[in-house]
């Protein structure tokens, strides 16, 4: 298993324990740009439909639950829609 499917995987786990389950929402994760701190970036834009809440609330609620429930991710930070 990669890191890629690895985070998706994990990040699934969190975002339907947190707000139902994912319908047909593709995760968006991405290499995260050289600006800012951190390995890979989660999109949380199309996920803001189904939390009913602002990109930062809802980046942060999923950055919480990954930590809280996936021992590999020791941290996060959330700028914008953006985890």
């Amino acid at each position: 298993m990669n890191i890629e499917t690895f985070i998706s995987d994990a990040v699934r786990r969190s975002v339907e324990a947190l707000y139902g389950e994912l319908s047909g929402e593709q995760l968006q994760i991405q290499k995260t740009r050289r600006e800012f701190e951190g390995d890979y970036t989660l999109v949380v834009f199309p996920l803001l439909k189904l939390s009913r809440k602002n990109p930062e609330a809802t980046a942060a609620e999923i950055g919480e639950a990954l930590v809280a429930s996936t021992p590999e991710i020791k941290s996060f930070n959330v700028i914008k829609g953006f985890l």
